[in-house]
């Protein structure tokens, strides 16, 4: 994100504009750029619409639009989450003052993070069996 934005950022906990507060992934140092991180893919590990993950994005933009900001970020890794969000986006079923930037990460983290998610979804729908 510096790269990208040209300053540092962090993980903070900012006050909303409904009065509370939330821990958001990445806040610039002069804190004009609010961002949320997904690690997300659009589909689950059965091919299916990710509805689950999408709602969570829902829930990260409301919280983005409840703080005060300059710019909105969702920085999403996976190029298929990417298409999804840009496809609400052109429809109408995003806010307009948010924007989906695509983070590409390294192969190896990439190839952990696939390994994480194939092992969390065995562990919350049992074994995968396949007829033979």
């Amino acid at each position: 994100m510096p790269a990208n934005f040209g300053m540092k950022f962090s993980r903070e906990r900012l006050p909303l504009k409904s009065g509370g507060v939330f821990d958001f992934d990445a806040v610039s140092e002069d804190t004009s750029i609010v961002a949320t991180i997904s690690t997300s893919g659009s589909k689950t590990s059965s091919g299916k619409h990710a509805v689950g993950k999408i709602l969570k994005l829902r829930s990260d933009m409301l919280f983005l639009t409840l703080v005060e900001a300059k710019r909105r970020v969702i920085v999403l890794t996976q190029p298929d989450m990417l298409d999804q969000c840009q496809k609400e986006f052109a429809g109408g079923r995003v806010p307009k003052e948010i924007e989906f930037v695509w983070a590409q990460i390294p192969a190896e983290l990439n190839e952990r993070l696939i390994a994480s998610r194939l092992k969390a979804s065995t562990e919350s729908s049992g074994p995968i069996v396949l007829d033979t």
